[in-house]
C-alpha cells in the first residue's frame, strides 16, 4: 500500500505515513483496507469481509485488489469457505503473478481440498518467486506425499529442515515418509529428534523401537 500524500509505502495497519506523517483519512483507501484488517485481527469477520468486498468495488488497480483478493482468500478459509477462497486467490495470482505470498496462499488452499496436483503447482511457483518463503516448503512436501511422490516430498521436508531445525511436525512427516520407503534407520532417527524435543509425543514414540 502507498500514502495516498507522498506515494510512500505504508502498512496495513498504518494511522499515519511514516515518510510525511500525513494521518490516513477515514475516507482513503488504505485506512479502510487497515481498519478492515484490524476487524480480521480482532475476530470480527462479518466486518472484515463487509469491508473488504466494499474496497473490492471500487475497482482499484490490479495490485490492490490483488492485496483485497488475499485478504478475502485466507477470511474465507477461516470461515470454511474452501471455494470462495480458491476464487479469490486465483484472481488475486492472476492480478498480481509475481507475488509469492498469493501463490502459496492458494496451494494451502488446493492443499485443504485434495487436490493435490494444484497445489503442488501453486507452491512450487511460490518457492521459484522467493526461495526464502520456507514454510511452501512443508505444504509442498506434504502435497507431494499425498500425490505419492515420496522422494521428492523428502527433499522438500529437508529444504525446510535445514532452516528450521525444531520445526518438529515437519520432522515427523519426513519420518513417515522414509518408514514409507522402507528406510528404516533414517526414519528412527527422525522419530528421535522428534521425541528430543517432545518427550511426550506418542505418535512419534510409535514408530521407535523399545
Amino acid at each position: 500500500m502507498k500514502c495516498t500524500h507522498c506515494d510512500s509505502p505504508v502498512g496495513e495497519t498504518a494511522r499515519f505515513c511514516e515518510n510525511c506523517g500525513s494521518m490516513l483519512r477515514g475516507d482513503d483507501w488504505e485506512f479502510r483496507l487497515a481498519r478492515a484488517y484490524r476487524h480480521e485481527l480482532t475476530g470480527d469477520l462479518d466486518e472484515a469481509l463487509k469491508g473488504y468486498e466494499a474496497l473490492l468495488e471500487e475497482g482499484r488497480r490490479d495490485i490492490e485488489s490483488a492485496v483485497v483478493r488475499k485478504h478475502l482468500g485466507n477470511l474465507h478459509v477461516r470461515r470454511g469457505h474452501l471455494r470462495r477462497a480458491r476464487e479469490h486467490l486465483t484472481l488475486a495470482c492472476d492480478q498480481d503473478p509475481g507475488n509469492a505470498a498469493i501463490w502459496h496462499d492458494l496451494g494451502v488452499v488446493h492443499y485443504h481440498m485434495a487436490d493435490f496436483d494444484e497445489a503442488v503447482r501453486c507452491l512450487r511457483r511460490a518457492i521459484d518467486l522467493d526461495r526464502e518463503l520456507r514454510l511452501a516448503y512443508f505444504w509442498l512436501g506434504n502435497g507431494l506425499y499425498h500425490r505419492g511422490d515420496h522422494r521428492e516430498a523428502a527433499v522438500a521436508f529437508q529444504r525446510l529442515l535445514e532452516s528450521y531445525p525444531n520445526f518438529t511436525i515437519a520432522r515427523f512427516h519426513l519420518g513417515v515418509i522414509y518408514a514409507r520407503l522402507g528406510e528404516t534407520e533414517k526414519a528412527e532417527g527422525e522419530f528421535r529428534r522428534v521425541l528430543s524435543k517432545n518427550p511426550d509425543d506418542a505418535a512419534a514414540r510409535y514408530y521407535v523401537a523399545p
